[in-house]
C-alpha cells in the first residue's frame, strides 16, 4: 500500500508560485554543487592576489576574496561540504528521532519510558559544547562530528513524532485495524506512518535547515575542512575577517545560505500542506447522495434464518467478568456473564448505556483496554479467547471473528483509498496477490450492495456517505470470511432509511453465508426485525434472555418490561411513552441486591437484601429476579 497523494504533493510543489520558486531554487544549488567539476569555473584555491576583493566582473561573476579567490568558484565547492554534512546531520535526526518516537508512542511501556527520559537529557545539553569538545577529542572528524549533532537533534523529531503517535494510536480506525486482525508492526507501518508523515517532513525540514546552519557556524569557529579548502562556514569568517576593508565578500555567501534555508523551510511546509490537504471536491458520496438514497444496489433476496433452539453454539460464554485495574482495587465493569451464539444466528444485545453491553461484545476479539483483566471463558471453535496471547488473538480477529463499529468512517483509514484499504485486509486474510486483491476488493464492495465499486474503490472515505462507509465496514469484516460478527450498534450514526438497508444487508449476509451475528443494540424495533435471540443487560449483568418470540410475548424482568414500555416503536393506544425514572448506576456503585432495585416498580426489601441468581422461568428463558413468578401468576 502506498502513500496517498503523491502526486498531489508534487502537484502542489509545481503550481503554487512561492513552492516553485523555492524548489527551483534548490534545484539549481545542488545541481550546481555537484556539477562544480564540469562547470568553467577558477579552481577554488586558485590565488589571484592582484584581483583581491573584487566586485562582480567577466571573470569573477561573484567577485573575489581577500586573497583574490573566486567566489563563485568556493560557494560551489563549499557548498558540497556544508550541505553533505547538514544532510547527513539531518538524515540521523530524522530516522533515529522518528523511528523511536514511533515506536515509543504507539507501544508505550518501559520502551517509552526510557526513550522519553532519553529525550529531555538531550533538549537539555547544549549542543555547541558538545560539538567543541567532541572536535576537540577527534580532530575536527566531521562524520563523528555531524552523527553526534544528528544524535543531539533527534530529541525534537522524537518529541513530535511521539504525540503525533499518541494522538493517531488512539482514534478508532486503529482498534478497526485490530479487529481485522492485521498485527502491530502492520499497523504501524501501513496506518499510523502515513498520519505522521506530514509532521516528519516540516520537523526534517526544520532540522536540515538547523543542521546547516549549525555545520555553517562550526566552519565560521573553524571546527571545518582545512584551508585552503572552502566550505560555506569558513567563507563567512573568511569575509568577516576582511569587512573592513570591503563588505561585498560576505553578500554572497550570505544571500545563498540564507535563501536555501527558507527555500528548504517553503518546501516542506508545502509537501505538508499537499498531504494533509487532499482529495477531490464532490466526491461519489456526493455526487450519487441521493441516488437510490444511499447509491447501493437492492439487496439480494435472503433465506431461511436456521433454527436456534437446538443449534450447537459457535461462542459459549461461561462466568465472563471484566475489571480496570486501579490503585485503590479493580472495578468491575462486566459480572459473571454467561450466553450462548448458536451458529448460524443473531443474537441481539441489549440494554441502556453503561449496561455493559460494547465491553462485553468486544471481549470476544480480545479488544479491552490495557489495564483491563478478564476472569472466565470464552469458548470459540475450541479455544479459549480469554486464554489466548495477543498474537494468537490477531490470527482469529478477521478471519474467524469480525467487528463493525458504531461510526463507519472512525473505521476506515483516511490516509489510504478505501480499495486500498479492503485489498489490505484481503492479502492478509487470503494471501491474495496485490492484482488478485485489487480485484476481489472491487468483488467485496458489490457483494456489500454498492453501485459503481470500481469508481467508489479509488475514492478516500471522506469522499463517500456514511452509509456507504457503512457497507464499505461490512465489506471488510468479510474480507476474512469470517464464521461470526461483532456489530456494535452498527446503525446508530445513520439515518433511519439508511438504517433500514443496512440492518437487511446483514439479515442477507448472514443467511446467505450462514455467519453468527452478535448485534449490540439499545433499539427493540432491530431486535425484533433482525435477531433470532436477546440478551438483556443491567449493570454489568445478564437480567434476562430467551428467543425472540418468547422474549417479546413474555418479558418477565421489570427492566426488560421497563425498556418495552419505553419503546418508542411499541403501540401507545394513545397513552404517554412510559420513562425509566434514575440512570444506570456506574460500575463501583452497584448495589449489594439487585441492581435495578432503585427503579423498580415492584422492588421489595428481600430485593435488596442480598445478590439476585439467574432463575430459569421457562426452558432457555432465565429471569435474574426473585419476584418474577409472583409477577407472572399477578399479571
Amino acid at each position: 500500500m502506498t502513500a496517498p497523494n503523491q502526486q498531489g504533493v508534487g502537484r502542489a510543489l509545481l503550481t503554487r508560485p512561492l513552492s516553485l520558486v523555492a524548489l527551483a531554487w534548490l534545484v539549481l544549488v545542488f545541481a550546481a554543487v555537484l556539477l562544480a567539476q564540469v562547470l568553467p569555473l577558477a579552481a577554488p584555491t586558485a590565488q589571484d592576489l592582484v584581483n583581491t576583493l573584487q566586485t562582480p566582473t567577466a571573470a569573477h561573476p561573484f567577485g573575489t576574496d581577500t586573497l583574490g579567490r573566486d567566489i563563485l568558484s568556493r560557494l560551489l565547492y563549499g557548498g558540497r561540504v556544508s550541505l553533505a554534512n547538514a544532510a547527513l546531520a539531518a538524515a540521523v535526526a530524522i530516522l533515529l528521532g522518528a523511528t523511536t518516537g514511533l515506536l515509543a508512542g504507539f507501544f508505550r511501556g518501559a520502551f517509552d519510558t526510557v526513550a522519553s527520559a532519553v529525550s529531555d537529557l538531550l533538549m537539555s545539553i547544549p549542543s555547541t559544547v558538545i560539538l567543541l569538545t567532541i572536535a576537540a577529542v577527534v580532530a575536527r572528524d566531521q562524520t563523528i562530528l555531524m552523527i553526534v549533532l544528528g544524535v543531539l537533534l533527534s530529541a525534537g523529531m522524537f518529541r513530535a513524532v511521539r504525540a503525533s503517535t499518541l494522538d493517531v494510536r488512539g482514534e478508532l480506525f486503529i482498534s478497526a485495524a485490530r479487529t481485522s486482525g492485521l498485527t502491530e508492526l502492520q499497523i504501524v507501518r501501513r496506518h499510523v506512518f502515513p498520519r505522521i508523515l506530514p509532521i516528519t517532513i516540516v520537523q526534517g525540514a526544520t532540522l536540515l535547515s538547523l543542521a546547516l546552519v549549525i555545520q555553517i557556524g562550526l566552519g565560521f569557529l573553524g571546527i571545518d575542512v582545512s584551508a585552503p579548502q572552502p566550505s560555506w562556514g569558513n567563507m563567512v569568517a573568511d569575509a568577516a575577517n576582511s569587512i573592513v576593508l570591503s563588505i561585498w565578500p560576505i553578500i554572497p555567501p550570505t544571500i545563498v545560505i540564507g535563501v536555501t534555508v527558507l527555500a528548504i523551510s517553503v518546501v516542506g511546509d508545502t509537501a505538508q500542506q499537499a498531504i494533509t490537504g487532499r482529495g477531490r471536491r464532490g466526491g461519489l458520496g456526493h455526487r450519487h447522495a441521493h441516488q437510490s438514497r444511499t447509491g447501493v444496489a437492492p439487496a439480494i433476496s435472503p433465506t431461511a434464518i436456521p433454527a436456534v433452539g437446538d443449534a450447537a453454539p459457535l461462542l459459549r460464554a461461561s462466568d465472563l467478568s471484566i475489571a480496570i485495574r486501579r490503585p485503590d482495587g479493580p472495578l468491575t465493569l462486566v459480572d459473571h456473564v454467561s450466553f450462548d451464539i448458536p451458529a448460524g444466528a443473531i443474537v441481539g444485545l441489549v440494554g441502556e448505556s453503561g449496561a455493559g453491553k460494547s465491553i462485553t461484545a468486544r471481549s470476544l476479539l480480545g479488544i479491552l483496554p490495557a489495564d483491563a483483566s478478564i476472569e472466565g471463558d470464552i469458548w470459540f471453535d475450541g479455544k479459549n479467547i480469554a486464554a489466548l496471547s495477543e498474537r494468537e488473538l490477531a490470527t482469529l480477529r478477521g478471519t474467524s471473528i469480525a467487528f463493525i463499529g458504531q461510526e463507519p468512517m472512525s473505521g476506515l483509514s483516511p490516509s489510504f483509498r478505501i480499495g486500498n484499504q479492503l485489498a489490505e485486509i484481503l492479502r492478509r486474510h487470503r494471501g491474495l496477490s496485490r492484482a488478485e486483491a485489487r480485484i476481489t476488493a472491487v468483488e467485496m464492495l458489490e457483494l456489500v450492495g454498492i453501485q459503481k465499486p470500481a469508481e467508489v474503490a479509488r475514492l478516500y472515505p471522506h469522499e463517500i456517505s456514511g452509509g456507504m462507509a457503512q457497507r464499505v465496514v461490512i465489506a471488510i469484516a468479510l474480507a476474512g470470511d469470517p464464521r461470526l460478527i461483532v456489530a456494535d450498534e452498527p446503525t446508530t450514526a445513520l439515518d433511519v432509511s439508511v438504517q433500514m438497508q443496512i440492518l437487511d444487508l446483514l439479515r442477507t449476509l448472514a443467511r446467505t453465508r450462514g455467519l453468527s451475528v452478535l448485534l449490540v443494540t439499545h433499539d427493540w424495533g432491530v431486535v425484533a426485525d433482525l435477531c433470532d435471540s436477546a440478551i438483556v443487560m443491567y449493570a454489568g449483568q445478564v437480567v434476562e434472555s430467551a428467543g425472540i418470540e418468547e422474549i417479546f410475548a413474555r418479558h418477565e424482568h421489570p427492566y426488560t418490561r421497563a425498556l418495552r414500555a419505553a419503546d418508542p416503536h411499541a403501540p401507545r393506544d394513545g397513552k404517554r411513552l412510559h420513562a425509566i425514572p434514575g440512570q444506570v448506576p456506574p460500575p463501583g456503585s452497584w448495589p449489594q441486591g439487585c441492581r435495578f432495585a432503585a427503579r423498580c416498580a415492584f422492588v421489595t426489601d428481600a430485593c435488596r437484601a442480598t445478590e439476585i441468581p439467574l432463575l430459569a422461568l421457562a426452558e432457555r428463558h432465565p429471569v435474574r429476579c426473585i419476584r418474577v413468578k409472583e409477577l407472572t401468576h399477578a399479571g
